[in-house]
Formats: structure tokens, sequence, C-alpha cells
């Protein structure tokens, strides 16, 4: 503390300085202004994923302004992005004690719970989530919640929510290829091979499908077909990960 530097003043400098250094630190008045341009520092380098630098502007916004919900839903984020799952939950749990009702945080410790594969606490929380009619990410609720489902055993109800998120007028990507999974561990070959074809028309960007694709297809002896799925993974991104398991199919063939 800055008394400590001019234990060698006199009497009166140290009181003086006694008293500002207790005042900048117990009764500093709280500064929304600083916590507002923190935040904003903080959430462009979340975007960025720059989560590290996040953090410290998150925890630095937290400190001016202290019962701020949204301030610890956005430290769980960047912990949550870092797999720090304990210090993830904390922040979760802070922002849900500021804000019983804030949906955000919900979901978000529901997604921390799937990760720590805790489902039943994960489905309480997405069950919440969904009770929101205002919440406006329903469709990737429903898909997390079939992962919950999923990672109970509850197959009859993951498949339900998977295709809840399919049929949302966003489709989650990642839907399909949970769903199609599921078919295929129940022999119906037929509608993953269906799913994976509309997954790759849709979202042509991405590489998951069309090789789940290809490899489903190879497995059943149909290589003229798969080959065209994992010709277009090696040709949309050279070099992938997704890419280079598409060449050892072909080439084990």
């Amino acid at each position: 503390m800055k008394s400590c530097r001019f234990i060698t003043t006199s009497i009166l400098l140290i009181a003086m300085l006694g008293c500002a250094s207790t005042q900048s630190k117990k009764d500093k008045e709280p500064d929304p202004l600083r916590a507002l341009a923190l935040m904003r520092q903080g959430s462009v380098f979340f975007q960025q994923g720059n989560y590290e630098n996040a953090l410290k502007r998150f925890e630095e916004a937290q400190q001016e302004t202290p019962a701020n919900g949204t301030i610890y839903n956005m430290i769980g984020l960047c912990h949550l992005r870092t797999n720090e799952f304990a210090a993830a939950m904390d922040a979760f749990n802070l922002a849900l004690q500021v804000i019983p009702g804030f949906t955000d945080a919900r979901n978000n410790r529901g997604a921390t719970f799937l990760a720590l594969k805790q489902y039943q606490l994960a489905e309480v929380d997405f069950i919440a989530v969904l009770a929101d009619s205002l919440y406006p990410h329903h469709w990737e609720v429903y898909f997390n919640l079939g992962l919950a489902n999923e990672g109970m055993g509850r197959f009859g109800a993951a498949e339900a929510n998977f295709k809840r998120a399919i049929n949302a007028p966003s489709p989650v990507y990642r839907a399909y290829t949970r769903l199609a999974d599921i078919k295929i561990q129940q022999g119906q070959t037929d509608s993953a091979i269906e799913l994976l074809e509309e997954a790759t028309l849709k979202f042509s960007d991405r590489l998951e499908a069309p090789l789940a694709l290809g490899s489903l297809l190879m497995t059943l002896g149909r290589n003229d077909d798969a080959r065209n799925y994992l010709e277009k993974v090696i040709r949309s991104y050279p070099g992938s990960p997704q890419a280079l398991e598409a060449e050892r199919l072909l080439g084990n063939n």
C-alpha cells in the first residue's frame, strides 16, 4: 500500500495517504462506463478467439461492477472455451445468483454440465431454458438436450430432440451427424445416408457430413459413390484433418 512506501515521512502525511488508500481500495465508487468499455474490449477479444485477454478484460470489468451477472456469464464462457470447467461452473453459478432468471447463463451452465458428462444436471438446465419462450436459441438447446439424452442412453429422446434441431428454421448442422450415428447403430443405413446427403447439400462448406457419408458408403461397398464425396472433401480443404482422413479411406480401397 502507498502508506508503506512513506513510512519514514511525517505522521500527518502517513495518515493522509492511509485514508486515500483505504478509499481507493475499499470505498471505491463503481465505474459503470469503464466497466462497459472493458466489456466491449473483452467481447472483441472473445470473438477473435483470444480468450486469455478477453478473460482479463471481463475480470477487470467485474472489479468495477461486482454484482453484474452478464460479466460473470462472460467470464464463465471464457473458462468454458478453454476447458476450465470448474472455473466456468463457479462463474455461471454467480451469474445465476445475481440474476436467477438469466437464461443464457443457465444454458451455458448446462453446456458445462454436458462437458463434464453430468448429463442429468445438464438435462435439468436445458429443460428450464426451453421453458423460456423468449429465448432465441431454442434449436441449439434441443441439440444439447439430445446430447444429454444420448449420454444417458435415452436414444429415443435423443432422436426426437435431434430431429427438432434439424427441422428448425435455422437447422443445427451437428444434429444431422449425431442422428445419422444413431441410425447407423440401429442398422438404418438408408436413413443415415439420407440425413448425411441432406446435410451435405444444405451446408456445402462443412466437411463432417460428406466425410461421414463417404466412409459409410465405403463400408457398404459403394466405393464409386463414396469416392465422389471423399474427393469433394480433399478438394475443398486440402491438407485438413478431414482431407487426410478422406485420402486414407481412398487409399485403403
